[in-house]
């Protein structure tokens, strides 16, 4: 008997998807192959079943991105020297191209046995590639995937009338779903790993796809536990501050005082720390890590200017947010410190630059004016130049210059490019300019047509070592919710609610909350909201919070909306109802 105290159970669950199309080379003697039928078990008798020739391959698509590995089962054939090479691969071209990023075993040679079931792999993929290396043929009865992932319910939804943003929303979701593991990974095929810059864009999205999830905290804990100052997470101080960020954005939205407390050691060392790096005249000597902003910015020596500007700015915005909750935790010198250095940070300001998401940074921080920035750097430019990490914040500018129509044409046209390239996930980084004469990452690539997941991308995300599932390219989730249904929490009881439909007609979106569930549905006739005991409806002010206190305020009013009566209850707020409206 092995006792429950002496091992470990795992949270995740495994699920079987079965092979959606098959590509074969060669000769397929021996019976069809059933890609739907998995038996229970091998059998000698006879059943449907594919010899792959010596040398010959098939290529099995899953239809979407998987995290985990395969299962084959075998059928009979002489045991000795039954080699299977198998390759992993997020697009077609990729399973080719005997791929080795280092971070799991995308390429494994496995010895076959005949009537067995063997596994292998764990790693993000979508396609397989199954090349017989024997001397003989190998029958193969059955093949099927091992879906690895978390179990739990899509208490939140969102439609609209488009179905592109339909389809943007529910990629943002299978990108957050997949990329939840025994924490939250950066992405599924490389790295792996809990990046704090990347958690900090996943769990904004988190909120706004499954309200609150334990798991965030259990990851914002594991990078705290893991980085002892004066060492900066991730090695990167600008990841540190993301930090910082996260920890305010997670009390204002769901306001957990029993989480907060025990961060306040760690909290205050941290503000203490990067308070030194504040000369008097304002500029921010960053020590103990480099510095990044995002992979558009870059990280050359000709890209430093930049990364300091977006840096600088995103420092000054940690100090404002967290100014606020050092006085809630009883930590008032570091909460006046915080302030000081705040008030000395505007002293300098930064320069605008090439980087689209630094530039945005400046704006919130107050250093600029929306609409200087969006006809000097955006009007022209956009939608090159941003980012899955911190593309999302450019689009919050456009919106603040009065300009939201144009940001989501922007968000269709760069994660909707995606999409049209085949991508059922979202990528580690993506550029318009990528799209020119490409072809689709679902299919061979045709002879003089673009190559993408293996001819583009740059520094460690490279070729087919850019992940096609990374977790900080969930962003449009929360930018829809912010910008579209206009549902903005100033804090964890306290919601308002501005929508703006843009060009659509309708949309609809709910997400649960501590006592229920907040529904809303905006169309051309009117809008209304639901309200669950204990949310409380502001009154309509200028928009959504981004970094907590201090934050400029977005999202000019487009319309003139009028609030109707409340409901008559005993405290609770059932339906909130507007009359329709005109843009």
């Amino acid at each position: 008997m092995i006792y429950k105290s002496a091992c470990l159970r795992d949270e995740r669950v495994t699920d079987y998807p079965a092979p959606r199309r098959i590509v074969f080379r060669g000769r397929a003697p021996g019976g069809t192959f059933c890609p739907d039928r998995f038996p229970d078990q091998p059998s000698t008798a006879a059943r449907p079943e594919l010899r792959i020739a010596p040398g010959d391959w098939i290529m099995l698509d899953f239809g979407c991105e998987i995290h985990g590995g395969i299962e084959i089962m075998t059928g009979g054939f002489p045991e000795k020297d039954s080699l299977l090479l198998i390759s992993f691969g997020e697009s077609f071209s990729e399973a080719f191209s005997h791929p080795d990023y280092g971070h799991t075993l995308q390429e494994i040679t496995l010895r076959l046995t005949p009537y067995a079931v063997q596994s292998c792999g764990e790693l993000g993929f979508r396609f397989v590639k199954l090349e017989n290396c024997s001397a003989h043929s190998v029958a193969i009865q059955g093949v099927r995937a091992k879906l690895i992932h978390r179990e739990f319910p899509r208490r939140a939804a969102f439609s609209c009338s488009d179905p592109l943003l339909n389809q943007i929303w529910e990629c943002s979701v299978r990108t957050l779903e997949l990329c939840f593991q025994t924490c939250i990974w950066d992405g599924i095929k490389r790295d792996r790993m809990v990046w704090m810059g990347d958690l900090f864009g996943e769990l904004r999205a988190a909120a706004a796809v499954f309200g609150h999830h334990p798991l965030v905290e259990k990851s914002l804990d594991f990078l705290r536990d893991e980085t002892g100052l004066p060492h900066m997470m991730n090695g990167c101080a600008t990841y540190s501050v993301w930090w910082i960020l996260a920890q305010s954005f997670q009390y204002r939205r769901f306001g957990s005082l029993e989480y907060l407390q025990p961060q306040k050691s760690y909290l205050t060392e941290l503000l203490e720390l990067f308070a030194e790096m504040v000369r008097e005249n304002g500029e921010v000597s960053f020590s103990g890590g480099y510095l990044l902003l995002d992979w558009a910015t870059g990280v050359r020596k000709e890209d430093a200017e930049a990364i300091r500007a977006g840096c600088h700015a995103l420092l000054l915005l940690a100090f404002r947010a967290r100014g606020a909750l050092c006085r809630l935790l009883g930590a008032q010198d570091t909460a006046e410190k915080c302030c000081e250095c705040a008030a000395r940070m505007t002293r300098h300001i930064p320069p605008l630059t090439h980087s689209t998401a630094g530039n945005a940074l400046q704006v919130f921080a107050g250093f600029r004016d929306p609409e200087t920035v969006y006809q000097q750097c955006y009007a022209s430019r956009l939608p090159r130049g941003l980012s899955t990490f911190l593309g999302c914040f450019p689009l919050d500018v456009c919106a603040m210059s009065g300009h939201r129509n144009k940001a989501l044409d922007h968000l269709r046209a760069y994660w909707g490019g995606m999409i049209s390239l085949g991508a059922t996930t979202f990528w580690e980084h993506f550029d318009v300019e990528w799209l020119e004469n490409a072809a689709g990452i679902d299919a061979p690539v045709p002879a003089g047509k673009r190559d993408v997941h293996a001819e583009c991308g740059d520094g460690c995300y490279r070729g087919f070592r850019n992940s096609l599932c990374h977790g900080w390219a969930a962003a449009p989730a929360d930018w829809l919710v912010r910008n579209l249904c206009g549902l903005v929490f100033e804090d964890a009881s306290t919601v308002r609610f501005r929508p703006d439909l843009c060009d659509l007609d309708f949309l609809e979106y709910s997400v649960p909350v501590h006592d229920g569930m907040i529904r809303l549905h905006v169309s051309r006739k009117g809008a209304e909201i639901e309200l669950p005991p204990g949310i409380h409806l502001a009154e309509n002010g200028a928009g959504p919070v981004l970094f907590g206190a201090g934050q400029l305020q977005i999202l000019p009013e487009p319309y003139s909306i009028s609030r109707g009566k409340r409901h008559p209850g005993s405290g609770r707020q059932p339906c909130c109802h507007w009359p329709a409206y005109q843009p």
